[in-house]
């Protein structure tokens, strides 16, 4: 039985807490706000006790889900990694490479897991395209590519301001750039483009960036806050064959001389559900194994970020570093 808590009783903290809740192999001990109120809350509609300050919960848990904003993130991971508690941590990891680093090398110590929220890995039809290309059947990588476009007024909210949020890209198109990294490994350079379309907003929130990856083929990410309709599409080209996504969940897959199909992700996701990001997390912890996504490879997702918001600021190609 793994004893847990969550920490930011936020929208995330809150839905993470269910997620974990319905798992047998795991004890919900409490959850951590710094506003009374919103601990309050979340502990008295999950039936367990409200903490005020992190440190007061670290002695009862062997592991915590952080979901604060990441600006007040570092304080609290470093504090659970040198208690010794396994962290799952909501992205990004942080603002900038000091402190991913710190968190990183904190968990390294300690010997603790350290996994970052990354869940569109745990979703269909994201496992089904990565598990056709790592197969070997698409050759080599070509080109892979996302536009994901999510209409939302972040004007008001901490998430429409950049030093708290790191924009569009860091906050929402991360999510991207993971996919994008699991498929092509290690980016070498990176050019972006960046727009503040609101008169009010205080972040940006239209984002594209190309990305070369160390042998040299593509990626590209196209994302939005400010688009007015929703999209999602996501693709691979091979050498030796391409898979493409729709909004539906349908991927349409063609090798050379082949017909194309059309596979139904969403009903394989129905027949055999696959592992969720929560029972992943508690699942490296029984079993003493590596996470999906871990925090070196989630500060790696920012460096990319970082370099792609000097780009948009130089216009200029951006080494990664």
């Amino acid at each position: 039985m793994v004893r847990l808590g969550i920490i930011g009783c936020g929208g995330m903290g809150g839905y993470h807490a269910k997620r974990f809740t319905e798992l047998q192999q795991v004890e919900l001990v409490g959850v951590c706000d710094v506003l009374q109120e919103k601990a309050t809350a979340l502990a008295e509609q999950l039936g367990v006790k409200a903490y005020t300050h992190h440190q007061d919960l670290l002695p009862a848990v062997d592991a915590v889900c952080i979901c604060t904003p990441p600006r007040h993130r570092l304080d609290v991971m470093l504090d659970s990694a040198r208690a010794g508690k396994h962290v799952f941590a909501e992205k990004p990891l942080a603002l900038n490479l000091a402190e991913a680093d710190l968190m990183v090398e904190a968990a390294r110590q300690a010997g603790i897991k350290l996994m970052v929220g990354y869940v569109l890995r745990f979703t269909q039809p994201h496992k089904y395209l990565h598990e056709v290309f790592s197969s070997g059947e698409l050759g080599r990588l070509v080109n892979c590519w996302t536009r994901r476009y999510m209409p939302c007024d972040m004007s008001n909210r901490w998430y429409g301001d950049q030093a708290q949020s790191g924009g569009v890209l860091l906050d929402f198109g991360s999510h991207d750039i993971d996919l994008l990294c699991w498929k092509g490994g290690e980016v070498r350079s990176v050019y972006a483009q960046f727009d503040r379309v609101r008169p009010t907003i205080r972040s940006d929130e239209h984002a594209q960036v190309l990305m070369t990856f160390q042998q040299g083929d593509m990626g590209t990410v196209d994302v939005s806050w400010s688009s007015h309709l929703s999209h999602f599409s996501f693709g691979v080209v091979g050498s030796e064959g391409t898979l493409i996504s729709d909004a539906a969940g349908l991927v349409h897959k063609k090798l050379w001389n082949g017909e194309e199909q059309v596979i139904d992700t969403a009903a394989l996701a129905k027949a055999q559900p696959p592992e969720t990001i929560q029972e992943h997390f508690v699942r490296c912890i029984e079993q003493d194994s590596e996470p999906l996504v871990t925090g070196a490879q989630a500060r790696s997702v920012l460096a990319v970020i970082l370099a792609a918001q000097e780009s948009g600021r130089t216009d200029q190609v951006v080494p990664v570093r």
